[in-house]
C-alpha cells in the first residue's frame, strides 16, 4: 500500500528545507511512499529549494502552480497528482511534527472502517504549545462553532493534519479553493456516511517564517460555512428573538388590559404583532433552508455513487 503525503507551501523557503528532510526521515519506515510538494506560486525561494531536494531524492515530486490560488486549489492538486492509496496531508511549516503521519496512517491501516483520520489538539490528549492566547482562543470558539453545525460529535474540524483513503477523496466533487476546503471535505465526508475518527495531536506554534493565513477572514469564512451548514443557527436565533420580544410586549399589553389602563392606539400593539409575525416567517425560513441543506447531502450521496461508479468502469 503507498502512502502519498501532500505538503501545500507558499513562501516558505525557511522551513522548505528542514520541513522535507524531517517528513522524508519520518516516511522511511515504509516501503512505498511519495511527499508531493505543491508550490502555491511563491515568489520566494521555496519552488527552487524544493526542487533541490527532490533532484536528490526519488521519493519527492514538485509541482507548481503559476499564481497563488489558495490552499484549496493545492491540496485539491495535490490530490490529483498523488499516487497513494492513503492520502495524508499537513502543514509546511511543522506546527504538527512528521511523527504524526504515523499516528494517523496507522488508525488508517489497522482498522479498515475508518475511512479519515483527523489531527487533534482539542481533543482529550491532545495539547498546544506556544500558541498566541488570542490565536487559540478563537481557534477553539470557530472549532467549537462550525464542528457544532456538523452531525458528527468533533473537537477539532479546521486542522489539515488528516489522512484519507483514496476512495474518500475520489469519490467528491471538491470546489473550495481556500482554507474551506478541509470543512467541505468534513462536511461531504459525513453526508456521505464515511467514518471519520479523531486522533489525538501536538500543534505547536510557527517556529520559523510568518502565517500566511489572514486569521480574521478565515474565521469569518468558517462561522458563514457554519451558517450554510446549520442554517437554523442564524434563522432559529433570529426567529425565537423576534418572537421573543413580541410575546413579552403583548404580556405587557395583556397586563394594561387587566388593570384597565390599556390604550388601543398605542404603537406598541402594533409593534408586538409585526415581531412575532417576523419571527415566524423567519423561522419557516430556516425550516426551508434546513430542508434544502439536507436535500443537498441527499445529492452528495448522489454524486459520490456516481463517480464511483465511473471509477469502476474506468478498470
Amino acid at each position: 500500500m503507498k502512502i502519498s503525503v501532500i505538503i501545500p507551501m507558499y513562501n516558505e523557503e525557511d522551513n522548505a528545507l528542514r520541513t522535507l528532510v524531517e517528513v522524508n526521515s519520518t516516511m522511511k519506515d515504509y516501503d512505498d511512499y511519495e511527499i508531493v510538494v505543491v508550490d502555491d506560486g511563491s515568489k520566494d525561494d521555496t519552488f527552487r529549494l524544493a526542487e533541490e531536494v527532490s533532484s536528490n531524492n526519488p521519493h519527492i515530486r514538485v509541482i507548481k502552480q503559476p499564481i497563488n490560488m489558495g490552499m484549496g486549489k493545492a491540496l485539491r492538486t495535490g490530490f490529483e497528482k498523488s499516487e497513494g492509496d492513503i492520502l495524508v496531508t499537513i502543514d509546511a511549516d511543522l506546527s504538527y511534527s512528521p511523527p504524526h503521519i504515523n499516528k494517523l496512517v496507522s488508525e488508517l491501516l489497522n482498522d479498515e472502517t475508518i475511512d479519515i483520520a483527523v489531527g487533534s489538539p482539542y481533543m482529550e490528549g491532545g495539547s498546544v504549545k506556544n500558541v498566541p492566547f488570542s490565536r487559540l482562543f478563537i481557534s477553539k470558539a470557530a472549532n467549537k462553532f462550525v464542528g457544532f453545525s456538523m452531525t458528527e460529535n468533533l473537537s477539532t474540524v479546521t486542522s489539515v493534519l488528516r489522512a484519507y483513503r483514496r476512495e474518500v477523496l475520489e469519490s467528491m466533487d471538491l470546489e473550495s479553493n481556500g482554507t474551506n476546503i478541509n470543512l467541505e471535505i468534513l462536511s461531504k465526508a459525513i453526508a456521505t456516511r464515511y467514518k471519520v475518527k479523531e486522533v489525538p495531536a501536538r500543534l505547536e506554534g510557527r517556529e520559523l517564517g510568518s502565517s500566511k493565513l489572514k486569521f480574521r477572514s478565515k474565521t469569518i469564512s468558517h462561522v458563514l460555512f457554519s451558517l450554510y451548514e446549520k442554517p437554523m443557527i442564524l434563522f432559529g436565533v433570529i426567529g425565537l428573538i423576534l418572537c421573543l420580544i413580541g410575546f413579552i410586549g403583548g404580556i405587557y399589553l395583556f397586563y394594561q388590559y387587566i388593570i384597565g389602563i390599556l390604550d388601543p392606539t398605542r404603537p406598541l400593539i402594533i409593534f408586538s404583532v409585526l415581531m412575532i409575525i417576523a419571527g415566524i416567517q423567519i423561522l419557516i425560513f430556516g425550516f426551508v433552508a434546513t430542508q434544502i441543506s439536507l436535500l443537498k447531502r441527499e445529492v452528495y450521496i448522489v454524486q459520490k455513487e456516481n463517480r464511483l461508479i465511473r471509477k469502476d468502469l474506468k478498470k
